[in-house]
Formats: C-alpha cells, structure tokens, sequence
C-alpha cells in the first residue's frame, strides 16, 4: 500500500465485535514497513474502544477527510477507496506540476463531452483543426 497522498490515518474498532476484522486488517498492512517507506511522514494512530463502530479516517496531502465506514467491508474494499482517491489525488498534482489547471481539464473534458450543450444525451461531434 502506498501512502504517498496521505498524511494522517485514523484507525478505530472494538476488539470485542466481529466487526472490526477488516479495520485490524487495514491497521497492519498501513504499519507495515513497505508502506511506512512510502511516505515516513504519514501519521497513524489506532483508538481501541470498547463501543463504537468501527471506521477508518484518511486525512489526504489537500486537507480533505474522508471517513470509511468500516463494519461491513472488506479490507479489500477499504484499500480500494482509499488508494484510488490517493491516485487520483496524485494524477491531478502531476497534471498541474506539467502546467495544466484543474478548471481547464474539467472544461475542456465538459466541452469534448457535450455537457455544455442544453439537451442531456445529445452527442456532439467537434471536427479537428489542423
């Protein structure tokens, strides 16, 4: 797991419920030594409660918080949501680093897509221009 994008992880569960497998799981593999050498500065912190449900808390490089209800998922699915806006996150800072603003990607995709034009679903199709 790579924690490139992530500066904290919040880990919280019951020892006592079935329901805290997946979070305990999701606790190790962030603590591993391969994805502490991704990113040294990622802070990660486990709260043991007796009740509560259990979830995960991702603070990202941006300051964004997203919260993971963990009860019900697999680790499989809690490391899916969490990398895939890591990536996404980390496409976006190489598309700027390369001089490209994120209003003119989204108005540029809108306007190849047709979603500026007032009918939904009409398909528009832009000529190119040498």
């Amino acid at each position: 797991m790579q924690l490139k994008q992530i500066s904290r992880i919040l880990v919280q569960f019951s020892p006592y419920t079935g329901q805290a497998r997946s979070a305990r799981e999701f606790l190790a593999r962030v603590t591993s030594a391969p994805a502490q050498a991704s990113n040294p500065e990622c802070q990660v912190q486990a709260r043991v409660r007796v009740k509560g449900d259990p979830y995960v808390e991702i603070e990202y490089g941006n300051k964004q918080v997203a919260r993971i209800d963990t009860g019900k998922l697999t680790v499989a699915q809690i490391l899916e949501q969490v990398q895939s806006r890591a990536e996404e996150m980390d496409t976006m800072q190489k598309l700027k680093e390369a001089g490209f603003g994120t209003s003119q990607l989204e108005s540029g995709w809108q306007q190849a897509l047709g979603k500026e034009t007032p009918s939904i679903g009409a398909v528009q199709f832009v000529s190119r221009q040498a």
